[in-house]
């Protein structure tokens, strides 16, 4: 198992949640993830575990565990997220090819780190 698999495994668990924030906020340039996209407000990386055929995270680089957790400081980090997946769209052609994008909340959110899925092409 590759390590960026064991950290994702471990970014799940209940450790997860005390390390997840600093390691994207302040470690996203020793993260072993294939990286597309990276700024001062965000890193964007290929899936390690990905779930479609073309599947990227992208990760604010502050510590917001969920949208709903989102509040009005944090707007520069969200419009990061939105602006570097146009980026990214644009960067890999897929606007005309076609694209979805998800966040997931609640129970549905394994990792308790806002992240946004830009992905395409068959679920696997």
């Amino acid at each position: 198992m590759s390590l960026s698999k064991i950290l994702f495994s471990l970014a799940k668990s209940p450790i997860g949640d005390l390390i997840i924030g600093f390691a994207f906020g302040k470690a996203s340039n020793i993260l072993p993830v294939n990286k597309v996209l990276e700024n001062d407000f965000v890193i964007a990386f290929w899936h390690p575990k990905p779930f479609w055929e073309k599947h990227i995270l992208v990760v604010p680089k502050k510590q917001i565990k969920s949208f709903i957790d989102v509040s009005d400081i944090d707007k520069d980090y969200i419009f990061a997220m939105f602006s570097a997946v146009r980026e990214i769209i644009q960067k890999l052609g897929w606007e005309k090819e076609g694209y979805s994008t998800l966040i997931n909340g609640g129970e549905r959110q394994e990792v308790h780190q806002l992240h946004m899925h830009l992905f395409k092409g068959p679920e696997l």
